[in-house]
């Protein structure tokens, strides 16, 4: 199972819909968008005919699609995502982290820092694919992949315009 992970595009259509390339590129067979604007989450659809879970963030209070968090299960693995806002992620992931322990993840997918982030916690992978516009602390636009294949959870981190 590949997944992809997306957030914080804030309208850029051009950069979302590169990295959707690549992502498809990658063979995903989903794709998350973690927020802020979930309305872009939309335009995946038309680019990649695989499922699309998109996630309402800070910036989407009044969007009439997308989830405040969704926990889905992938090949017995449990993914818990949400754009972090509600969970002060800018101060630290302690919230995230209990909220993401007490409803059984083995993957935490969020966003709303800006801040690429891929770390393992007592067993769950945490990651925070960066922006798609680029981070407010001079990141290039970025977007992530998990690949879950038995029991082995990996994931990785591309910044968009590069060639790896």
């Amino acid at each position: 199972m590949r997944i992809g992970v997306l957030s914080d595009s804030h309208g850029n259509i051009v950069n979302l819909q590169d990295a959707v390339i690549k992502l498809n590129q990658l063979n995903v067979d989903a794709i998350f968008h973690l927020g802020d604007y979930v309305r872009d989450a939309q335009k995946i659809k038309v680019w990649c005919h695989k499922p699309v879970y998109s996630i309402k963030g800070n910036c989407d209070i009044n969007a009439s699609t997308g989830l405040s968090f969704a926990r889905i299960k992938f090949n017995n693995k449990i993914v818990f995502a949400t754009h972090g806002h509600l969970f002060n992620v800018k101060q630290d992931l302690d919230a995230l982290y209990y909220t993401a322990v007490q409803k059984g993840a083995d993957i935490v997918l969020f966003g709303h820092t800006h801040r690429k982030l891929l770390m393992k916690k007592n067993d769950i992978l945490i990651m925070n694919p960066g922006s798609l516009i680029g981070g407010r602390y001079s990141e290039a636009p970025s977007y992530g992949y998990i690949e879950i294949s038995n029991d082995n959870i990996s994931g990785k981190l591309f910044e968009l315009n590069s060639d790896n």
